[in-house]
Parts: structure tokens; C-alpha cells; sequence
């Protein structure tokens, strides 16, 4: 439904226009006779076109209202009228915002033509914006050194997932798999390959937003719904309409909001913060996680219908070390990208890409992007031989002297002072522990059961060093 607001102190014309425009039954028909009322109706709604009078009955109360208009997030386009044609006037209104003028005395039915036509343009120009900010995204992602990328049986019958699921581009997909292994690749993919493809991809990391603010990030918010809501926001929902939103760390919703994404993928409506009424989008949901979900429903941790409804179709990305195959292939991939950003003509020898095929990756695809460019940086030759990579140096590294007895790390504890002593074991429980979960703070808060912000500083006083 297209929102119209019309604007006339003489209430006769301002009547007639409204009559005449409700004809038309795409548009709602908003109308104020003063410049009070008008930038209330403003305020509490997203306007799509202005039609205001300049004088009302002074050329100020008509050129506020106009750049009132234009200072919403939403832009309506703005449609100026006057009783007094002049060139003065005409500079006025457009340098106020005015899209177009046009005197009064016109037909109610030209009135229509220039309304449809600074419609469509208004389509057009928001149409120009969202496929500028795919462009970006696009041209972001060729520099991204992640593309699926692989010949192994897993990663073939993964493709012939993708590429149903992007075809019927409705359905809501959870993408599972360890760290590294590209799940945000996979959702960006199905976002190609879909019908939805001139439509925004909006990714968003429910682990990297702080709980209180998530819920304004995901819905929106209007002004004044809380402290330092200056203005009114949309969500990425909203951003996302027509498109794919992917949520990654789906696992990291706090249990409050995901009663709110279990409605929104029932009923495809929600309400932003503070809102009064409900926002419709079309939309494709993709959610990812590396955590073990079902774990976290048999724990009561995650909610069990928000699991089943976003795992219409769960998409499973395999680990680098059961798809060994596509290691060279990866490599060559990764290399060549390196080669042509920095003008070289690196290649591998035989035996470095033996090394790499019998490494295990724990962290995956990244790990081994990482790996190869440490290599192409160090290397000193044309040719990255064994002792350039990274796998070289972990296994040349001196062997850790055995494990002392526990009754040893007694006596070394009992002889520190109480605050010393608390200190070690600090370090090496949260060495260890971090080590163990590759540093990944979510899934390390939720299994001892303490907050990522406590961790985060925990790690930070012990002087711990990430991976």
C-alpha cells in the first residue's frame, strides 16, 4: 500500500485532492491542514509521497514540512504546490527538498500523472540503492578468499543441495560445520544461484552484538522506544526484504528473542521496538551454527520449535580432513589468488602438497588459506617448498618435555602464596580450556556456564595470547 500525505489549509482543496486520489486503491490517503498535524503524521508513519501547499498560509510552515520529509530515514518524495507560480518560489521549494511543483489551477488528473510518475522514479531510485549495495557486497566478495571450491563426492552432493535450495529460495535452510569450514560461503551461494539474487543478502553475527542491543539490530526500532532511539530504525529484517538474511551463531540468540524469530518465520510480520504496527516481509532465512544444537535443545538451552523450524533443511558442511581430495585443489585456488593480488608467480612443489594433504586443518579451509598465505609471504624462492609453510615449523618444533605428576604440580602450587597460587591455576585452566574449543569464547561460555563479556576480560587480565 502506497501512503500519500497530502497537506492544504484550504480544507475545499484539500478534500478535493483526498477524494480524488482515494480513487486509486493501492493508495492510503493521509491529510493535514496545518504544519503541526502534517509533521506529526510524518513522524508516526513511513510516507511515500508529500503533496503540500507553499503557503500555509506562509511559504515557512510549507518549505519546514518539505525538508521535515526529507530528513525521515524513509525519503519520501515530495510534490510541492502553489498559488503563486514564480521562479523565486520554484528555488525555494526545491532547495526545501520539493521533487517537483506545479501550480495551482492544475487538473486533478495531471495532478495523478506527476504522483505516478515521481512513484515510479521513487521505485526506480530504491531500486538503484539496493542493487548498489548488492554491487558493493559483490565486489567485497571477489576479493573474499572463499569460493566453494572442491571435486571430493561430499562437496558434489552438497552443490546439488545449494543449488535446489536456491531455487525454490523460500524455504528456511540451517547450515551446520566446524569453524572454517565456509558456511557463510554456502548461504552467499544460494543467495547467487536464487531468484532473490537482485535482493539484499544481509548477513548478521548473533555472537558480536551485545544481548541488549540484538533485538533492535535484528527488528528495528521507532524513535523515543528507549534511550538513544534519536531516530527511527529499520532492522535487518526490513533491510532484508525480498532477499535472503543469514544468521550466523544461531545458537548465541538468547532464548527471549528466539520466541520473536519463531513468530516472525510463522507469520512473516514483526513489530520494531516501540512499533504500533506490524511490518510484512518477504524474506529467506538461512541460519548457521558450529555449536552441536540439538544438544542445546535436549539442554533446554535452545528453544525446540525454533530448532525443527529452522531445520526445514539442514545443510551439512564437511571438515577439510574428510575431504582430503580437495586439498590441492584449495591450495591451487588460494595461490592463485595470492599470485595475481601481488603480481608473482609462486608455484608449489610436489612435496610441499604432500605435506599439506596429510595435515588435518582443525581449523578447516581457513586454516589452510591462512597456512599458504604465511607461505607466499616468507617464502624466498619462486617455488613454496615444505619448510615454507607453517605445518613445516609446528613440526620442527622442540617436543614438549613430558607431563609432570600431579604430585609435582602440588608442590610447585604449595609453594606459592595463596594469590600466586590462584593466578596458575587460573592460566592453566583457561589455557587449556581455550585451546581446546580453538578460542571460540561462545561456545566456551555456554558449556561453563559464565558470560562472554566475563571471559573476554578474564582472558584479557591473565595476559592470555589468542590462537
Amino acid at each position: 500500500m502506497i501512503q500519500i500525505l497530502v497537506v492544504d489549509d484550504e480544507i475545499s482543496m484539500l478534500r478535493g485532492i483526498e477524494f480524488h486520489l482515494q480513487e486509486n486503491r493501492d493508495y492510503k490517503i493521509f491529510t493535514a491542514s496545518d504544519r503541526h498535524t502534517a509533521l506529526e503524521i510524518l513522524e508516526a508513519n513511513e510516507i511515500d509521497l508529500v503533496v503540500t501547499d507553499l503557503m500555509l498560509p506562509d511559504i515557512e510552515d510549507g518549505l519546514s514540512i518539505m525538508r521535515a520529509a526529507k530528513q525521515q530515514w524513509y525519503r519520501p518524495s515530495v510534490l510541492a504546490m502553489t498559488a503563486y507560480e514564480s521562479i523565486e518560489n520554484a528555488v525555494s521549494a526545491m532547495k526545501a527538498g520539493a521533487d517537483d511543483f506545479i501550480p495551482k489551477g492544475f487538473g486533478l488528473d495531471e495532478m495523478s500523472l506527476r504522483i505516478e510518475t515521481m512513484l515510479r522514479k521513487k521505485k526506480q531510485v530504491d531500486q538503484l540503492a539496493a542493487e548498489n549495495r548488492i554491487l558493493r557486497e559483490t565486489i567485497k566478495q571477489q576479493f573474499n578468499d572463499f569460493q566453494i571450491v572442491g571435486q571430493s563426492p561430499q562437496m558434489l552432493e552438497l552443490m546439488k543441495i545449494v543449488q535446489k535450495v536456491a531455487e525454490d529460495a523460500r524455504t528456511t535452510c540451517l547450515i551446520q560445520g566446524e569453524s572454517g569450514t565456509g558456511k557463510d560461503l554456502i548461504a552467499r551461494t544460494i543467495h547467487i544461484l536464487s531468484p532473490r539474487r537482485n535482493s539484499p543478502f544481509v548477513p548478521i553475527n548473533c555472537a558480536a552484538i551485545p544481548e541488549n542491543l540484538i533485538e533492535s539490530e535484528l527488528f528495528g526500532h521507532e524513535k523515543g522506544s528507549f534511550t538513544g532511539a534519536y531516530t527511527t530504525r529499520q532492522g535487518k529484517f526490513e533491510q532484508a526484504r525480498g532477499g535472503i538474511i543469514f544468521l550466523d551463531e544461531i545458537a548465541e540468540l538468547p532464548l527471549n528473542l528466539q520466541v520473536r524469530l519463531l513468530r516472525v518465520l510463522e507469520e512473516r510480520t514483526f513489530y520494531r521496538i516501540g512499533g504500533k504496527r506490524p511490518i510484512e516481509v518477504d524474506v529467506m532465512v538461512l541460519a548457521a551454527t558450529n555449536s552441536d544444537i540439538k544438544a542445546m535443545v535436549d539442554q533446554g538451552r535452545f528453544r525446540e520449535d525454533l530448532y525443527f523450524r529452522l531445520n526445514v533443511i539442514n545443510i551439512y558442511v564437511p571438515p577439510l580432513r574428510k575431504r582430503r581430495e580437495d586439498i590441492r585443489l584449495l591450495a591451487g585456488f588460494f595461490l592463485e589468488k595470492f599470485n595475481r593480488q601481488r603480481n608473482k608467480q609462486l608455484t608449489f612443489s610436489e612435496k610441499a602438497l604432500d605435506l599439506l594433504e596429510s595435515y588435518s586443518f582443525p581449523g578447516n579451509v581457513r586454516e589452510l588459506r591462512n597456512i599458504i598465505e604465511d607461505a607466499f609471504v616468507l617464502a624466498e624462492g619462486p617455488q613454496l617448498r615444505p619448510e615454507d609453510l607453517a605445518i613445516s615449523r609446528i613440526h620442527a618444533a622442540p617436543v614438549a618435555k613430558e607431563e609432570p605428576s600431579k604430585s609435582d604440580v602440588m608442590d610447585k602450587i604449595l609453594a606459592l602464596t595463596y594469590r600466586e597460587a590462584v593466578e596458575f591455576f587460573e592460566k592453566e585452566y583457561f589455557s587449556r580450556l581455550l585451546k581446546e574449543h580453538q578460542w571460540n569464547l561462545g561456545e566456551i561460555s555456554r558449556r561453563m556456564s559464565i558470560s562472554r563479556e566475563w571471559l573476554s576480560k578474564k582472558i584479557k587480565r591473565l595476559g592470555l595470547k589468542g590462537m
